[in-house]
This record gives structure tokens, C-alpha cells and sequence, in this order.
């Protein structure tokens, strides 16, 4: 009985431990499941890959993508390394969206060691913690990696009227190469409207789905005509150096560039000066490409500076201004693959006052173009003995020659810019929200006719050229108020006085209907009128103008100052254009006080500046004429333009070709921008010598060619 008993009791335990065991083993089962939903959920949630997978259909999208969309989804849950990679190789949301952080790129290299085994040395002998697989693993199915691109309206970001501020979410993905752009597209909209995305909805986004990108190259990109007339360009130019180099006809151009007569250019070629009409072709011909040759240009490029020269100081100061400028623009351009966005808006905003600080080239062109017209005694006779019709051709023959000296690296620039944006917008990360391609291709003809600042600048091909186009227009009024001065001087007076009001009722005008008040947002979103119009600018024009002027015809001023006097004086206005520069942005105050400020500000840095030009022909303050008058500052000083015109270029691609959005950081971007000196200093001398210099020589070599047949 006693032994029935015993075996009642173990049999009653061992039952009651099975039980317990299948419950424990229930339970954790439970609870495995309950943890891999809630994994499931989170992931679902978080990552908008994974949210494609749980919600792919074979009835929505390709069977072919449906399948390694499950085959991702099932490896993933297995912790299986390539699905673990293509994981995360996608995008999720990235901090920093509330300032503007719109780049949610993922890892492009990532995504590719999920297609192919990672060529990846490890040493044997040394420990490693990390898993053999992730560098051999690869996914059963061809992957690629695309970008999403999508447009939000949150409310929970800042959102200054600037370009690079664009609401536009960067999505990269690491998807089966089996599914097309239709079957992302089908599944991204239903998994963003379903409010399956955990950011989207804490965010209030209200994410659209707009395109997306492979990022590879595509041929209609190189059938552009920009690339073809590039390419034929850019062969001409070098066949006709080597041609140059070949012919060893030198000597010729080196007589042009030192301002010799056409006789002496003759003999220099050892050419007799026989009527044959074979030799004058010869002659030409020879001459034509000996405006090519290399040696003869580098030497041209960097001979010294002639002592005579007064004013050679404003050659290195417009070649400062255009470092100037530079910086300025890679703050810009920096914008677009940045971050931390805001921080980079507050650095523009503290940088200077850039509103005012690019007049220092309409001043310095003004002041030259009249310095010289009023120095060159024999042009001045001409146009006094010429009648109305003449003269009209003799002003076409000067901006003819100016057209052509501006022209032929101007029009490089903007077919390089038409094709380096489009090939850009197919393999970059980013966004281009400027679609420079897009414009050049429609607005060309605005650019060849240098009228592109009179239109919208968001539509302008190659945004950074409305100085240029201003430039050019006021050198054209200029030139034909100059010729009407040398007859009719009092009427001058008054078509001056005319655009000087008209300038100031133009910027009041918009400035009080756009209400603008003075702030770094307000100056960009009304670029267009207030920013690049020549009206809006021709006051710094006027002002250069008008000093050259004065300081050929009039040698002393109408009162006497004490020499101490002035230099207290040029102290103090090199105290005021220093002020005018770097002037800290004001509050927002009344529309009228910040255009009032704006247009003083205007005329008191143009006068300034003018008023210092002056003083240095008269020879004051050396010390600070001398520092620009400098061997350095002169031979780097006639690469100005072609920097001008490059420098976007270069900087374009520092963003756009990055594989990861960018980090506003001082000390970083100080070697940046260093580094892209040094680059466009390298690549403008090599722009200078082919492709400005030698058709400046074609342009002299026209006007000894006319000036030989007048005479002959």
C-alpha cells in the first residue's frame, strides 16, 4: 500500500513537471512571437524598405519583385548577413529634420557589398570580432541602389525663402533590381498613405512621392548639342595651338601684345611686303594662328606689370574681389548637401554685406573704360571729325571687339555648365532644385545676347553671369554715352542725371512693393528685382564713370586740403569701406528705412571706392595700393574672369558628386575652400591660356588689320 503510494506521488510530480515544462516552453514561444511582431512592427515603422516588404503584393507590382521583396523580408527576421546589409544600406529618418536635414541617403557602398563578395584584406593572426559573412555574404537576387525623392509640407521645419531650403526628402534605397520605378512608386504611395511611416506621422509630413533615380549615366546625356559644340571647340582651339607651336610663327603675336604697329609685325614674320595676294594670305593666315601659340600667350600671361601703369593696384583688387566672390559662392553651393542647414544660413547671414560688395567690379570697369577713353587722344579727334553714321559704326566696332573678347570662354563655360548639370542630375545623390540643364537648353539664346538678368533668375542658365550680363550692358551705354560726350557734353550730363534718378525711383519702386526690408531671406527671394536688375546697379557704374573722368580732366581739386587733412580723410573712408563690407545684418525695421538704407548704403561704397581710385593715381596712401600692386597680385590678377566664370563650376560638384550628405564645419571648410582656390587658380590658368588669351589676340590683331587698311 505503502509502495502504491510512492508511485501515486512521483507519477502526480512527473505530470505536474510535464505540464509546467509545455507551459514554460508555451509561454516562451509566446513570447518569442510577441517580440518578433513588435521587431516586426518597429521595423515596419521605422524602415521604409522593410515597410515595402511586409506590404508587397504579386496582384500590385511584378511577381519577380514580389518574390525577392519576401526573400529580403524572411532574411532580415534569419538575421542573415546580406539581408542584414541591404537593411542597412536603406534609409530611415535622420535627425536634424526639424532644421532642415532632408537627406535620408542611406549607404550606397553598403548596397553594393550586398551584390558582390567585399574586397577587404583582414589578417588571420589578429582577433576580429566581427562576422566573416559581412564581407562575403551576397544577396540571392541582383540588387541596385535608387533614390527617392518626395515632397513634404511639415509645418515642423524652418523653411527660409532660400533655394536650398527646398521641402524635398532624399530617400535612398537599397532595392531587388527586379523592381522597376512603377513598382516602388505603387508600393512607396501605399505604404505612405496607409501612415505606416513612423516620421511622417510625427512629423506631419504628408510625404508625395515625386521621382526617383538610379544614378547611372544615361546616353541622351552625351547627345547633348552643349557636348558636341564643347568638344568641337575645344578641338579647334588645341589643333590650332599645335598648329601655333608647329608653324613657329611667334614672333608675330608677340609684337601685337606689346602694342606694336602692323609694319613692324610684318617684318617681324620675314615675310616681304610684296601685292601678292598669296603672301597677304599667308601673312593673315600666319598671324591668325600665331594668336594660338602657347609660349608666346604664357609669356604674355605673366610679364611683369609696367611701372607706368597707374592704376595697376585695380587689377589686384578685382582679382581679391573675385576670391571674394568665390567664398561667397561656396557658402552657396555648400547649401545644397548640407546638413545642418541653418547653421551655414547664420554664416552667410554674419559673412557681409554682399549686397553692395560686388559694385566693386562695375566700379573699377567704369573707371577704366572712361580713364581710357579720355586718355586716348586719337579716338577723341576721331569722333569729333566723324558725323553721326560713322561714329555709330566706330562704337559696333568697340563692343564687336569687347563681344569677342568676352565671348568665346563665356560661351565655354555655358555649354560645360549645360552638360556638367545634366550628367550631375542623372548620377547624383541629390537634388538639383536648379535645373541649370533644363534652363540652358530653353534660355540659351538670353545668354548669347547678354540680356539674361533683364528675366527671372530662377530661370537663368547659370545663375552667377547676371554680373556679366550687367557689365556688358553698361559698357554698351557707356561706350555711346561717351562718344555723345565728346560732341554734346551737357546732354551727357543730363542722361546721367536721368539714370541716377531713375535707379533710385527703380529701388524704391520695388523695394516698397515687395515690401523688403533688408534681411538676408528677403534679398534672395526678390534677387531678380532687387539684387541683379542694371538698374539696380548702375549706380556703381556711374560713379566709377564719372571719377575716371574727373581724374583725366580735372588734375586738381576745386579747394585745397592740407596733406594731413587728406590723409585723415582717405583713412577714414578706408575705415568706411571696410564698414560698408562687412556690415552685420540690421534687424527687420520699417520697408522704407531698409530701402533707404539699402540705396545709401550703395552710394556711399561706390563714391567711396571711387574716391580712393582717385587717390591712388594722385599716389596717396602707398602702402595699401602697394599691397595689390604686388608681383603676385598682377600675374594672378588676369586670371579674374575665368575664375569668375569657373568657380561655380568647380564648387558645383563638392556637394553633388558626394556620396553622403556634408557637415558645415569652420575649420573643415576653411581647407575646403583652400583646396578649391588652388584647384580653380590651376584649371583658370589653363582656361586663360587657351581660351580667353588667344581670342583677345584676334581681337588686337582685327584692329591693326583695319587700322593698316585706313592708312594704306
Amino acid at each position: 500500500m505503502f509502495r502504491m503510494k510512492i508511485n501515486f506521488i512521483i507519477a502526480c510530480t512527473l505530470i505536474k513537471l510535464t505540464v509546467a515544462s509545455e507551459i514554460g516552453n508555451s509561454s516562451a514561444v509566446l513570447q518569442v512571437a510577441a517580440r518578433q511582431q513588435a521587431l516586426d512592427e518597429t521595423f515596419k515603422r521605422t524602415s521604409p524598405l522593410y515597410g515595402l516588404s511586409t506590404i508587397s503584393d504579386e496582384h500590385l507590382i511584378k511577381q519577380q519583385c514580389h518574390k525577392h521583396l519576401q526573400l529580403f523580408q524572411n532574411g532580415l527576421r534569419q538575421k542573415l548577413p546580406w539581408a542584414l546589409k541591404m537593411y542597412d544600406a536603406s534609409a530611415s529618418l535622420e535627425s536634424g529634420f526639424t532644421f532642415g536635414n532632408n537627406f535620408w541617403l542611406g549607404n550606397i557602398e553598403v548596397c553594393q557589398a550586398v551584390a558582390q563578395p567585399v574586397n577587404f584584406q583582414v589578417s588571420s593572426y589578429l582577433p576580429h570580432q566581427m562576422k566573416a559573412e559581412l564581407l562575403t555574404s551576397f544577396a540571392p537576387f541582383p540588387v541596385e541602389f535608387r533614390v527617392l525623392y518626395f515632397r513634404h509640407n511639415s509645418s515642423w521645419q524652418v523653411d527660409p525663402v532660400v533655394i536650398a531650403f527646398a521641402t524635398r526628402v532624399h530617400m535612398g534605397l537599397c532595392v531587388p533590381s527586379s523592381c522597376t520605378e512603377q513598382d516602388i512608386r505603387s508600393l512607396m504611395e501605399i505604404y505612405l498613405s496607409s501612415d505606416l511611416f513612423a516620421g511622417s506621422e510625427l512629423f506631419d509630413m504628408n510625404l508625395q512621392y515625386d521621382y526617383a533615380k538610379d544614378l547611372k549615366m544615361k546616353p541622351e546625356t552625351f547627345r547633348r548639342t552643349s557636348f558636341y559644340l564643347c568638344c568641337v571647340f575645344i578641338t579647334a582651339t588645341v589643333g590650332l595651338t599645335i598648329a601655333a607651336a608647329m608653324l613657329k610663327t611667334t614672333t608675330v603675336i608677340e609684337e601685337i601684345n606689346i602694342g606694336k604697329s602692323s609694319d613692324e609685325a610684318q617684318k617681324a614674320t620675314g615675310n616681304s611686303t610684296e601685292t601678292k595676294s598669296e603672301n597677304q594670305q599667308f601673312i593673315v593666315a600666319s598671324s591668325v594662328v600665331a594668336c594660338y601659340d602657347i609660349q608666346t600667350n604664357w609669356r604674355y600671361i605673366f610679364k611683369q606689370t609696367k611701372s607706368s601703369n597707374t592704376f595697376a593696384a585695380l587689377s589686384g583688387i578685382r582679382f581679391a574681389s573675385a576670391i571674394g566672390v568665390t567664398l561667397y559662392h561656396y557658402l552657396m553651393f555648400f547649401f545644397n548637401g548640407t546638413r545642418n542647414k541653418l547653421t551655414l544660413f547664420g554664416y552667410l547671414v554674419q559673412f557681409g554685406n554682399f549686397d553692395v560688395f560686388v559694385d566693386v567690379f562695375f566700379t573699377i570697369s567704369g573707371f577704366l573704360q572712361t580713364y581710357h577713353h579720355f586718355r586716348n587722344v586719337v579716338l577723341l579727334d576721331m569722333i569729333r571729325k566723324n558725323n553721326f553714321k560713322q561714329n555709330i559704326m566706330l562704337i559696333g566696332l568697340h563692343l564687336f571687339h569687347r563681344y569677342l573678347r568676352l565671348a568665346p570662354l563665356f560661351f565655354l563655360t555655358m555649354g560645360l555648365l549645360d552638360f556638367s548639370a545634366k550628367l550631375m542630375d542623372d548620377i547624383s545623390l541629390l537634388d538639383i532644385e536648379h535645373k541649370a540643364h533644363v534652363h540652358c537648353e530653353n534660355y540659351w539664346w538670353r545668354n548669347v545676347l547678354f540680356i539674361q538678368n533683364f528675366y527671372d533668375h530662377n530661370d537663368m542658365c547659370g545663375l552667377w553671369t547676371w554680373s556679366l550680363a550687367c557689365d556688358m550692358q553698361f559698357s554698351v551705354l557707356a561706350t555711346a554715352l561717351l562718344f555723345l560726350y565728346v560732341k554734346h557734353p551737357k546732354h551727357t550730363k543730363l542722361c546721367l542725371a536721368s539714370l541716377v534718378v531713375a535707379s533710385i525711383g527703380y529701388t524704391y519702386n520695388y523695394g516698397l512693393k515687395l515690401n523688403f526690408d533688408g534681411t538676408l531671406e528677403s534679398t534672395f527671394a526678390f534677387l531678380t528685382e532687387i539684387y541683379i536688375h542694371p538698374l539696380a546697379r548702375i549706380l556703381a557704374y556711374i560713379s566709377g564713370s564719372i571719377a575716371g573722368w574727373y581724374f583725366v580732366e580735372q588734375k586738381q581739386l576745386p579747394f585745397t586740403i592740407s596733406k594731413r587733412m587728406q590723409q585723415f580723410t582717405l583713412y577714414l573712408l578706408l575705415f568706411v569701406l571696410t564698414g560698408c563690407i562687412v556690415k552685420p545684418s540690421f534687424h527687420i525695421i520699417s520697408v522704407f528705412t531698409s530701402t533707404s538704407i539699402l540705396l545709401l548704403q550703395r552710394f556711399v561704397f561706390t563714391i567711396t571706392l571711387s574716391i580712393i581710385f582717385v587717390a591712388s593715381g594722385y599716389g596717396h596712401i602707398r602702402w595699401f595700393f602697394s599691397f595689390y600692386e604686388s608681383v603676385n597680385f598682377q600675374k594672378f590678377s588676369r586670371f579674374a574672369y575665368p575664375m569668375f566664370l569657373l568657380n561655380p563650376l568647380i564648387i558645383y560638384g563638392l556637394p553633388y558628386l558626394s556620396r553622403s550628405n556634408l557637415y558645415a564645419n569652420p575649420l573643415q571648410m576653411c581647407a575646403e575652400l583652400i583646396g578649391i582656390l588652388v584647384v580653380l587658380v590651376l584649371s583658370s590658368t589653363v582656361f586663360t591660356l587657351l581660351f580667353e588669351v588667344p581670342y583677345q589676340n584676334l581681337s588686337k590683331l582685327l584692329i591693326i588689320q583695319q587700322v593698316k587698311k585706313k592708312f594704306t
